[in-house]
């Protein structure tokens, strides 16, 4: 099991921005992974407690054993997952072992892991910032060696897993706006007025940055609400937030 950490790794993580389909990524992902001396991974993006309202909030690469993912799903682990519980309030990679478990449910999922190929972990967690609307990620890799040995070897290359975890959140957050803003069938122009109304920007402020009449903006929201199925622009607002069409 190599460490490779230099440039070359770090230009597969570049290479992800020109992934096209997940397909394509996952397997690139599992390359990197790999060649930094791991054997598996799963990446999960999700967004916060309070906006879990929202359809399809997790997204996966899944790189490890079928039947790990089998019992993940059946046992709904991810409803109490520690991983997620470090992940939110931290940012630091942290070694698999140094993990609070405090629950007979995430025992079992560790005991899991382990027996699937991660004796050894590695918890990174991605944030584009610590904001409780944000959508956040999670990668963990592991290998299948002893804790004294693997967590080690792991750890050492922390900074390039980082680096992974971020260019995968990237990568998440820029296909999941363009999901959305198909969606929601908005334009360019949407986005930027929803923009605007997020800084608190009104109608007559806005028409005088766009040199058009106060008329021609409330037409303009009045749309945009229409597209959203909401009464009130703020909450066009919330929803595109949620949604990673703006930040």
């Amino acid at each position: 099991m190599g460490n490779t950490n230099g440039p070359d790794v770090m230009d597969l993580i570049g290479d992800l921005a020109d992934c096209a389909t997940e397909l394509e990524a996952s397997v690139l992902v599992k390359d990197i992974v790999e060649a930094l001396g791991a054997q598996w991974y799963v990446y999960t993006t999700l967004l916060p407690p309070d906006f879990n309202k929202i359809n399809e909030s997790f997204r996966f690469f899944v790189g490890c054993s079928d039947e790990l993912c089998r019992l993940y799903n059946k046992r709904m682990w991810m409803m109490n997952d520690p991983f997620f519980e470090y992940a939110r309030m931290n940012t630091a990679p942290i070694v698999g072992s140094k993990i609070k478990v405090q629950s007979e449910g995430q025992v079992e999922l560790m005991k899991a892991g382990a027996e699937h190929g991660f004796r050894s972990g590695l918890v990174v967690p991605t944030h584009t910032a610590m904001d409780a609307n944000k959508r956040m990620g999670l990668l963990y890799v592991g290998c299948d060696l002893p804790e004294e040995v693997g967590e080690p070897l792991l750890l050492r290359s922390r900074v390039q897993f980082g680096a992974l975890g971020m260019e995968l959140l990237l990568w998440w957050n820029n296909r999941l706006r363009t999901e959305a803003m198909r969606k929601f069938s908005l334009l360019d122009t949407d986005v930027e007025l929803l923009q605007l109304a997020k800084k608190g920007k009104v109608a007559l402020e806005i028409a005088a940055l766009y040199d058009i009449k106060v008329a021609a903006v409330y037409k303009k929201l009045n749309n945009i609400k229409e597209k959203f199925d909401v009464e009130k622009i703020e909450h066009a607002v919330i929803e595109a937030e949620a949604q990673g069409i703006i930040t």
